[in-house]
């Protein structure tokens, strides 16, 4: 007796067979990203032993910031050889303070304290060391899309050099704007010093548009920039959309419609929306966009975040910085205001970016889209977008979709770890602003020449009103109650060997975090990266053309939040309404959280700028792949960060990648993949 009338083909052992053959035919696309032929600028062997602008907080300094070269070298050595006992050696971490792991208390690989908080002197306890972030994490292989070696990036900029300068210069403007508001700052109306800081800044080769790139990887981020025209061009992204409308990305204020019932009251009568002004927003469950939330099944997400407290900067004196970059452990000191609210000022987003889940904002983004199919429509060249009788669940569905866009972040972490860790090895930027600092209060304190006269031929490429106005704000920042200072019980000879900077001279970055960057080289960003993987998922996944070709554009009216004092805030419309798309505001979003690290003083600009593209690529990997395993065709299509025409089509047991420059000229995958390791 037959227990069914039909099983699926192929099945049992023939479906054994089938799916290995199936996954073997994988093989040949896996290795065709390339070698991933990475490049560093040449800078760790540059400036000798003290390693200036190569990446090695946590470990031992001296007091001018020189690291302890042999721990250095050990560090490397142990990063490159995957020799896991020997970073167990290093003098980080709970090796420091204790003497244990081989770390004499008080030796040169153990240097003071400079700074005592009040936290420390209420409690007793002292604070402790951080350790090195997920150094191995670039020697993990991966089964699915390119291997993290098969991707590179470009050399970072060399400090000297009129790029670098910009970035500098772009930084501490970012940090001296944390509490002017996105609108204030693109209409120009801010303070009046800001205003001046933007001129400022207009006034540099890297913006005013007269500088001549030298390199194929300085042209591509000297064009996609863009010159500074206005206040409205500040801060922006690379991408037409990143640099349409407001600052912030709608993905990051509005929220969803509840369309899926009608809402009663226990009564019967009808229920009310949040625009009846409730004690406590969002507490109806009639909810619509401009309310801000976010529909996650029955529960909702709430687009006012938790920001810190307007005002208050940190690592601002050189006791506070030289222990940073020592590995005390200053985290957990943020100062949160009461209320939380949309995200208003750079200060809000970088907050944001300090603590978020890495993935977030994609899937909060997603989860928007995939709530109003009528306006977010998925790609057309999806089975079920062009079937009569299927719709998408298991496959291309929600579940997918949602998986996938969150899958891509372990994949691109790991490739820009093997880049940051393995290859690039860059400084923070609270490094170099530290070099400036050094160089203007003694040049003799830089240990290595070269380094010194690179950073005398940064200095003055950087506009004297910019560090002024850092001067005068970290000066203010020092007198505030509470700062974080040196330890005025330090001892006599301990004090005397720090050296005394004039308030003039302070030339470095007020930080949005109270423990500075994080534990991990600058080069690439992780968040960007991320950002690049995720933002490509949603584009490829979701369709953003009209039949014609054109982009779709942006399906409802542009908001903006206001009243910031007021419960969190609301969503105005913004006047005039600007044209924006849907793959416009997903660049945009990339833009913003990539960039927030920047206005938090712990990336760079081409941190972002390379990242987002890498990770891009290790998405656009994963889903060539994936397609590849499906039987019946489908083609999904977008518009890369750099204006290409990106094409993956599945024919049936493969995949194939197609790519057209902004010219309409073909390019090879191989050749799209490493555009950026050359």
């Amino acid at each position: 007796m037959t227990l069914t009338i039909g099983r699926p083909k192929p099945d049992c052992t023939a479906r054994e067979t089938s799916a290995r053959t199936r996954r073997e035919s994988l093989l040949p696309r896996a290795g065709h990203q390339g070698p991933g032929i990475t490049h560093p600028n040449g800078e760790e062997t540059g400036y000798g032993r003290s390693y200036p602008l190569n990446f090695h907080k946590s470990l031992p300094h001296d007091v001018d910031g020189n690291v302890h070269g042999p721990s250095y070298e050990a560090m490397v050595a142990a990063l490159t050889d995957h020799r896991e006992g020997v970073l167990e050696t290093l003098p980080v971490g709970a090796n420091r303070g204790t003497g244990a792991g081989g770390v004499p208390s008080g030796s040169e690989i153990d240097p003071p304290r400079y700074t005592v908080t009040d936290r420390e002197q209420t409690s007793g306890k002292p604070l402790g060391y951080r350790k090195l972030t997920s150094p191995l994490t670039g020697h993990v292989y991966d089964t699915q899309g390119g291997d993290a070696g098969a991707f590179a990036i470009a050399p970072a900029p060399l400090v000297a050099s009129d790029e670098l300068a910009a970035e500098m210069a772009e930084l501490y403007v970012m940090a001296l704007c944390r509490d002017a508001t996105f609108s204030e700052i693109a209409a120009g109306t801010a303070p009046a010093s800001i205003t001046t800081l933007v001129g400022a800044l207009d006034s540099m080769p890297w913006f005013d548009g007269s500088y001549v790139p030298t390199t194929p990887a300085e042209e591509a981020r000297f064009q996609r920039r863009g010159i500074l025209a206005s206040a409205g061009d500040l801060f922006r992204g690379s991408t037409p959309g990143s640099k349409a409308g407001p600052w912030a990305s709608q993905y990051l204020v509005i929220g969803n419609t509840n369309t899926g019932a009608t809402f009663e009251k226990p009564n019967g009568t009808p229920g009310q929306g949040n625009s009846a002004q409730p004690s406590f927003p969002g507490v109806r469950s009639n909810i619509s966009i401009e309310d801000g939330f976010i529909l996650y099944g029955a529960q909702i997400i709430d687009q006012r975040s938790i920001v810190a407290r307007e005002g208050r900067d940190y690592m601002t004196n050189w006791a506070a910085w030289i222990d940073c970059q020592n590995g005390v452990d200053f985290n957990n000191f943020d100062r949160f205001r009461d209320k939380r609210r949309y995200l208003t000022t750079p200060r809000d987003i970088a907050t944001y970016v300090h603590y978020d889940a890495l993935y977030q904002a994609y899937l909060n983004a997603a989860l928007i889209m995939l709530a109003d199919s009528g306006s977010f429509p998925k790609a057309r060249g999806l089975p079920e977008s062009k079937s009569r009788t299927r719709s998408a669940f298991a496959s291309f569905g929600g579940p997918h979709l949602l998986s996938a866009v969150t899958e891509v972040a372990t994949r691109a972490l790991k490739a820009v770890w093997r880049q940051k860790w393995m290859h690039h090895r860059r400084a923070r930027p609270e490094v170099v602003a530290a070099l400036l600092t050094l160089h203007e209060h003694d040049p003799l304190r830089i240990a290595d020449p070269n380094c010194r006269a690179a950073i005398a031929a940064l200095r003055p490429k950087i506009p004297q009103v910019i560090l002024d106005a850092v001067a005068a704000h970290n000066t203010a920042q020092n007198a505030l109650a509470g700062a974080i200072l040196q330890d005025p019980a330090l001892p006599a000879a301990q004090a005397a060997d720090l050296p005394a900077i004039a308030d003039a001279a302070n030339f470095l970055l007020p930080m949005a975090f109270p423990e500075g960057s994080p534990t991990h080289p600058a080069y690439g960003a992780g968040h960007a990266t991320v950002a690049g993987a995720c933002v490509t998922i949603l584009k490829a996944y979701f369709e953003m053309f009209n039949a014609d070709g054109s982009e779709r554009a942006w399906p409802y009216q542009v908001f903006a939040p206001v009243q910031k004092e007021a419960e969190g805030g609301e969503l105005k419309p913004v006047a005039p309404q600007p044209v924006l798309t849907v793959q416009g505001e997903l660049d945009k979003l990339a833009a913003n959280i990539s960039i927030a690290r920047n206005m938090a003083g712990v990336h760079y600009f081409t941190d972002y700028f390379e990242s987002v593209r890498l990770g891009e690529r290790i998405a656009v990997s994963i889903i060539e792949e994936q397609l590849g395993m499906y039987d019946e065709p489908v083609e999904l299509n977008f518009t890369s960060f750099d204006g290409d025409s990106v094409t993956v089509r599945a024919l049936g047991a493969t995949a194939a990648l197609s790519v057209e420059d902004e010219s309409g000229t073909p390019l090879t995958p191989e050749a799209w993949y490493g555009r950026y390791s050359n």
